[in-house]
């Protein structure tokens, strides 16, 4: 079984207090597939993002890498700063993990992780530079039938309920898919257990599925 996974984080500042706990249990889930060979081989891969504001930081990505010891490596440079208004450059981040990143594996599993919607009234009624809806004219439609289209199979891990309308439109676009509540505990190995255990979930199910098709 060979299975590309790929984490899509907001890295902005209000994550400060997810980020140390999501990177852990990242770490974790790698650790734990790459013991999994050779029953089952995973690739994984990164795309962390903020928002317009942060110019070339807005984006961080790492492609795909058989390497559980370089994807550490990333990802302990990972950290939560940016971010101007309330929602984050959701789509472009999405939309970076489907068109710039080398899937390869027949089971593709996208799990996503943030704190705040997208950017547009369509998606929150917080705060918002930009009102219209992203300024590089990305839609949620595009994106997401894109990654459809791509095989990639989307899960969602929700940490405040700022995410409810975004789940509420995709789904409305793409079908359900899950979404895992992982929102912070008072222990931080909590946070890292329901990740954890979310990631799990996910490759469980989007191979699930890929055997049904």
């Amino acid at each position: 079984m060979e299975i590309d996974l790929c984490f899509v984080m907001d890295c902005t500042s209000s994550m400060g207090g997810h980020i140390k706990g999501a990177k852990n249990a990242i770490e974790r889930v790698v650790e734990y597939m790459a013991n999994m060979k050779p029953t089952v081989i995973v690739r994984v891969g990164f795309c962390g993002y903020r928002d317009h504001c942060d110019g070339p930081n807005r984006l961080q990505i790492f492609d795909f890498t058989n390497s559980c010891d370089d994807f550490k490596d990333y990802l302990s440079g990972i950290s939560a700063t940016g971010g101007g208004d309330a929602p984050e450059d959701v789509l472009g981040g999405l939309n970076a993990a489907v068109t710039s990143i080398t899937w390869r594996n027949p089971t593709r599993v996208l799990l996503h992780i943030c704190d705040c919607p997208p950017h547009g009234r369509r998606f929150t009624g917080l705060l918002d530079d930009y009102p219209d809806g992203d300024p590089n004219g990305l839609t949620a439609e595009q994106v997401l039938r894109e990654m459809r289209s791509a095989g990639i199979y989307y899960f969602f891990g929700k940490i405040t309920e700022y995410t409810e309308t975004m789940t509420e439109v995709f789904q409305s676009i793409i079908g359900e898919y899950p979404v895992f509540d992982i929102k912070s505990t008072p222990d931080p190995e909590g946070l890292v257990e329901k990740f954890f255990d979310a990631a799990c979930s996910a490759i469980n199910t989007a191979i699930t599925l890929r055997e049904s098709h």
